[in-house]
Parts: structure tokens; C-alpha cells; sequence
């Protein structure tokens, strides 16, 4: 009987492993985040692994075993002291249900005002606040930075920060 199992990819191999066995017959979910990220002073629109260096197989664990774990880009079918152990088939609708062409998008997260946050990136990084407000393209906040005897207001990429 097929059962949905965790395969352990070889590092950034995730797309090969997920090729490579759907070549051979074998159902395969490789799951990706869109999501934006601070790159060399801007923003980018990224797709990358939802979990790195692991994908999930649908395979009879005795007769495509060997084909799974030889496969180019595997390091092994995840197990637990030497026993593969299946993933539960709800879990595999729960992942694919938030995914659109197999790519799952990263919502953003909601602050309320007067929240403690903190900048986790670009040059005011490691600076702590108090969120404000939104400002209306809803990608940009208004907060206010705590400094030694003083407290700046200052509008800031929303992706930049996070509750403290």
C-alpha cells in the first residue's frame, strides 16, 4: 500500500530529487514559499523550498524503496532508528490545500498599534520601536524608534520588521 513518506535531498537538490523520481513513476509534493526578501539594499520576490533539503514521496515502502533512495538528488527516506514511519495523508492535504501551482504565498503579518517591534534588516537593523500605523500601499509603516533620550518617527518597509 502507497504512503506518503519524507525524503531527505541533498543540499539546494530539491527540484532534481522531485524530477528524478516523478520520472520514475513515483508521486511526488516538493511545496515552495513566495515570499519577498531584503537583498543587497532592496527587495525581491523569491521562490524557494518551503522545507529545504526535503521533499514528500508516495511510494509502497517495499517495492520502490531502493528506487526512491538512489535516486540523483536523495540522501535518504527520513526514518527513525532505521524504520521509514509514513506522514499522515491529512498532513499532505493540510500543505497541499495552501498551494497554487505548487506555491504556497507568505502572508503578511498583522500588527496592531502601540506593538513593541523590532527592524530586522537594512541599516537601522537591531533598532527596537513601537508600531504606528500602516501606510496605504499596506508594504510601508509608520513607527516610532526609541533611542537614548529621544523617540523619531520614521517610515519604514513593513517586511523589515517584526514584533519584538
Amino acid at each position: 500500500m502507497k504512503q506518503w513518506y519524507v525524503v531527505n535531498t541533498k543540499p539546494r537538490n530539491e527540484e532534481r530529487a522531485a524530477t528524478n523520481l516523478a520520472n520514475g513513476g513515483i508521486e511526488v509534493l516538493a511545496p515552495k514559499l513566495k515570499l519577498r526578501k531584503y537583498k543587497e539594499g532592496k527587495f525581491v520576490q523569491v521562490v524557494e523550498p518551503m522545507f529545504p533539503s526535503y521533499i514528500f514521496a508516495r511510494i509502497h515502502p517495499i517495492e520502490e524503496y531502493r528506487l526512491v533512495k538512489y535516486a540523483r538528488g536523495v540522501k535518504t527516506i527520513v526514518n527513525f532508528g532505521g524504520k521509514i514511519v509514513p506522514v499522515q495523508d491529512e498532513m499532505i492535504d493540510f500543505i497541499k490545500a495552501r498551494l497554487e501551482n505548487g506555491v504556497a504565498t507568505v502572508g503578511k503579518q498583522q500588527l496592531t498599534k502601540g506593538e513593541r517591534i523590532v527592524v530586522k534588516d537594512g541599516p537601522f537593523k537591531g533598532l527596537s520601536g513601537i508600531f504606528e500605523s500602516e501606510l496605504d500601499s499596506r508594504e510601508r509603516v509608520a513607527i516610532l524608534l526609541d533611542g537614548v533620550n529621544y523617540c523619531a518617527k520614521m517610515v519604514i518597509d513593513r517586511d523589515l520588521v517584526t514584533p519584538a
